[in-house]
């Protein structure tokens, strides 16, 4: 009898047992199903109006940051313009700098003090000082240029920057828009790339908005279009390459000024790209060649070369009989050579046969010359007869 109790005990306490394991075991799936749960990123929200956007992606991310938000419509509105408050509060934040609260003052000053801090902006960054105006694609870029840690930047030379680093890009091919407005969806894009380029990510990067904004920056593209040529990887100290080209060098002329020559831009065009967006101030091809020895040669497809064109004028001229032209000469020294019918292989002047579309400027080769060791690009006024000035707007080393 005693046996049978003993028994029917040990049944119970087993099935208890196995009870117990079993609910331990759940309680263990559970948790793990929880921890699954809590480790998942938090649902996307669903904004009514962003979908198919360009930076739809990039909106849902910052979202999920914390550095920006919807309405309480569900509706994003990203074509909406933003003001400097609004964009520094965005960088301020994504960026984690610490903004104290306060209880005066505008609803942006403890962002602006923080953006301070963190040496990202400062009073006198923006044109009016008014933060509560629309900001600029420039002002955008020249914070996010600082945000980078860049020291010593040039006058317009923040787009440049950003966009070389691929923090923008252009509006349209070869447009960067300094004077334009920034979007909500915008100013999102450049906050995600920035965090991007701080994180250590190499970005991919609109080579003609880089081009564009080189030109805003100093009047050039030359170093951004053929860097091979002039901004080599020997050429970055001041006296060589993007370092040696000074705007300061654009002007110039007789010390009495009498005759003051101006470089308005030196436009270097991709002949083998088709979509170099300023093709457009190229002439049609068959209306577009060289000339060597007095002998003009059609500039073909297969010709592997870079078009420099100079836009100049005389500022001042007051002596019109000695400098008739109211242009500039262009000179490239460094080439050697000689052209054959298969290659051109030395720098030769450019003219249009079209009238109505005059142009100045010299083809450069891509391949198939040798150099002295420096290449220099000159100006110079045309005389007839009277001093010839001259300005050297850069010097790089190349040795070929």
């Amino acid at each position: 009898m005693k046996k049978k109790i003993l028994m029917s005990v040990l049944t119970v306490l087993t099935v208890i047992v196995g009870s117990l394991n079993s609910a331990v075991a759940e309680a263990a799936q559970d948790n793990t199903i929880g921890k699954a749960l809590e480790s998942r990123e938090t649902p996307v929200v669903q904004f009514t109006d962003i979908q198919g956007h360009w930076a739809q992606a990039a909106i849902q991310d910052a979202v999920q940051r914390g550095y920006v938000d919807g309405y309480p419509d569900k509706r994003f509105l990203p074509n909406q313009q933003v003001s400097r408050a609004e964009f520094i509060k965005m960088a301020v934040s994504a960026l984690e700098l610490e903004a104290a609260s306060t209880s005066s003052g505008s609803w942006y000053a403890p962002y602006v003090t923080a953006a301070e801090s963190a040496g990202i902006y400062k009073v006198g960054d923006y044109a009016d000082g008014n933060l509560t105006q629309r900001m600029t694609r420039e002002e955008m870029s020249k914070l996010a240029v600082k945000a980078l840690g860049y020291k010593n930047v040039e006058d317009k030379q923040w787009m440049y920057l950003a966009s070389k680093d691929g923090i923008i890009s252009g509006t349209a091919p070869g447009v960067i828009s300094p004077t334009g407005a920034t979007t909500r969806a915008q100013a999102i894009a450049v906050i995600e790339r920035l965090l991007q380029v701080k994180g250590g990510k190499e970005l991919p990067v609109d080579k003609y908005a880089v081009a564009a904004a080189e030109v805003y920056w100093h009047k050039t593209n030359i170093f951004s279009v053929a860097p091979e040529i002039f901004n080599g990887p020997d050429n970055h100290n001041k006296n060589f390459g993007i370092d040696s080209w000074k705007t300061s060098k654009l002007r110039f002329g007789a010390p009495d000024g009498s005759v003051v020559a101006q470089v308005d831009e030196l436009i270097a065009i991709d002949w083998n790209d088709p979509k170099d967006p300023n093709r457009k101030l190229l002439p049609s091809k068959d209306k577009l060649v060289w000339k060597f020895g007095g002998k003009s040669n059609a500039l073909t497809d297969d010709l592997e070369v870079y078009i420099i064109l100079l836009k100049s004028h005389l500022a001042v001229n007051k002596k019109p009989q000695s400098y008739p032209i109211d242009r500039l000469n262009l000179i490239i020294l460094g080439f050697n050579g000689q052209p054959n019918s298969a290659m051109l292989n030395m720098p030769y002047p450019l003219e249009s046969r079209d009238p109505r579309k005059q142009i100045y400027g010299i083809a450069i080769p891509k391949d198939g010359f040798s150099t002295e060791g420096t290449v220099d690009i000159l100006v110079e006024t045309i005389s007839r007869g009277s001093k010839v000035y001259q300005s050297t707007l850069s010097r790089s080393k190349l040795i070929r």
